[in-house]
């Protein structure tokens, strides 16, 4: 993908309408195409839900679901999450995972990967944040930051280990995701909720996401104006991108994006990439050959990113394999 493609015209060549449908889509039937992954590491270290079956049966689920959790009151009246747990286990690591839409819709709702997770040993928390134009940066971001904490606050109450964890995303999800793993103690950031609790992760992962939105082609964008406000200034847009936050404290990284992205470029994964490169973080990018937008969800892509995804985690949350 050349440079020409981080432009208004390639991230907004199927108009609104498309970054919708495509940051909703499951990706199924549409990914079709046979996988082709270049999965690049840099170490620069010393050293649809028709039941919650996943693999067990109607009657014995292999994880458990809390639904509906409030973990904060907002303006808009309390956000809620969904909380995945693998049966019989305890002092398991967890992920904050934030949906996509763009920013101006989507709900939590079942990932494939979620049930994968918890057979790795992982907890998942899917929650919910404010949604633009009526809560715009950076509202939503201090709405995942109040799920790291209520997580971590009520985390003997759900056999969680409140001291690994990680956040990921998929599209606008992970870009908040991506901003509150870089930037975890910016004080604009922090809700009046839970000052005691931690934020900082030990690792992020983020599907199809947007990370630079000081771009001029992201700045052109009308839903990244919706986010951000069409009347703020450059630096409030940096301030909103995880590229301009990235420094050697922030947690190891395991990016996927398609090359066929016709939503979020594939350029935008490159750009946090090299990002993080600069300050020395650990990352990882796989890059799905010829995939689109619906990656995270489409069947023929998922054998193949879980195995990485999953070692990725286990190393990052100390899951025994």
């Amino acid at each position: 993908m050349n440079d020409g493609d981080w432009t208004r015209r390639g991230i907004l060549a199927t108009g609104t309408a498309a970054l919708l449908a495509g940051c909703q889509s499951d990706g199924g039937g549409t990914e079709t195409a046979r996988p082709t992954t270049r999965v690049t590491t840099t170490m620069t270290t010393t050293a649809a839900e028709p039941t919650e079956t996943a693999t067990g049966t109607a009657t014995e689920p292999s994880y458990r679901v809390d639904r509906d959790l409030s973990f904060v009151e907002t303006d808009g009246g309390p956000l809620r999450l969904d909380l995945y747990r693998p049966r019989d286990r305890t002092d398991l690591p967890f992920v904050v995972f934030a949906h996509g839409g763009g920013w101006i819709r989507g709900n939590k709702g079942f990932r494939p990967l979620f049930s994968m997770l918890c057979e790795a040993g992982i907890a998942v928390a899917d929650v919910q944040y404010r949604l633009a134009p009526g809560a715009q940066f950076p509202r939503p971001v201090r709405d995942v930051v109040a799920a790291v904490t209520w997580v971590r606050a009520n985390a003997e109450a759900y056999g969680i280990d409140p001291a690994r964890g990680a956040l990921a995303g998929y599209s606008a999800g992970a870009h908040l995701a991506a901003l509150v793993a870089v930037a975890p103690d910016v004080p604009a950031f922090r809700p009046d909720v839970r000052p005691d609790q931690p934020v900082a992760v030990d690792a992020f992962v983020g599907f199809s996401g947007i990370y630079d939105l000081a771009d001029p082609g992201s700045m052109d964008s009308s839903l990244v104006q919706a986010f951000v406000g069409a009347d703020e200034s450059a630096s409030t847009y940096e301030q909103a991108s995880p590229v301009d936050h990235t420094d050697g404290d922030d947690p190891p990284a395991m990016l996927l994006h398609g090359t066929e992205d016709g939503v979020v470029p594939y350029r935008s994964a490159t750009r946090l990439r090299d990002s993080l490169q600069a300050a020395a973080v650990p990352v990882e990018l796989f890059t799905a050959e010829g995939a689109g937008h619906g990656l995270i969800d489409a069947p023929s892509w998922q054998s193949t990113y879980e195995p990485p995804l999953r070692q990725f985690l286990g190393d990052r949350l100390g899951v025994a394999d």
